[in-house]
């Protein structure tokens, strides 16, 4: 800043070239230095979106099994997570067991972004979760209530750590969600 004395005194205000530059340089290290965190913050926040909507849509289900009396379940599209999922009412209810194939679908997730890796495991791998007109958990190899957890794993890597989480639905129907820890390298496995 300069200031011209004389006749008429007059202060001018602002920046100089030489301070605008260096002001420039100190927001581009700052956002050099905060990028890696921000996009791993990002992540953060997918996995836990991703994990929310399933929850969403298990609730739903098991919410609809109880107010219709009859099984509904959550079921992976082509038998994989990572292409969505949707909620299936038992297209037989008068049958035993459970079936989704031809009945309509009452909501249906959209495939999950590149580099997810999701899975459901009930002691092997699964491709539905089923709830029973009490709530509970139903066991479709058994015709029957489950009688152990099931755990969903939603995964995506991130630089230097991927972000995970873990949703259990236990055998009664309860849910709970958590940050898994046990995820310790770059990418998921």
């Amino acid at each position: 800043m300069w200031c011209r004395v004389g006749a008429n005194v007059r202060v001018e205000r602002g920046f100089s070239m030489v301070e605008l530059l260096i002001t420039l340089a100190v927001i581009a290290v700052l956002v050099i230095l905060a990028a890696p965190g921000f996009r791993t913050a990002l992540i953060k926040q997918q996995v836990g979106s991703t994990i929310n909507a399933l929850v969403a849509d298990l609730q739903t289900a098991r919410t609809l099994a109880i107010s219709r009396g009859r099984l509904v379940g959550v079921v992976a599209v082509n038998g994989n997570w990572l292409d969505g999922w949707q909620i299936q009412p038992d297209s037989a209810p008068a049958t035993a067991g459970y079936t989704a194939a031809g009945g309509a679908p009452l909501r249906r997730h959209a495939a999950l972004d590149a580099g997810f890796s999701a899975a459901a495991d009930r002691g092997g791998a699964l491709g539905s979760v089923v709830f029973a007109q009490d709530g509970g958990v139903y066991d479709t190899a058994s015709n029957g209530r489950a009688s152990t957890d099931t755990t969903f794993s939603v995964c995506k890597p991130a630089r230097g750590q991927a972000q995970a989480m873990t949703l259990v639905v236990h055998a009664s129907g309860q849910m709970q969600s958590y940050r898994d820890s046990s995820v310790s390298g770059a990418t998921c496995s």
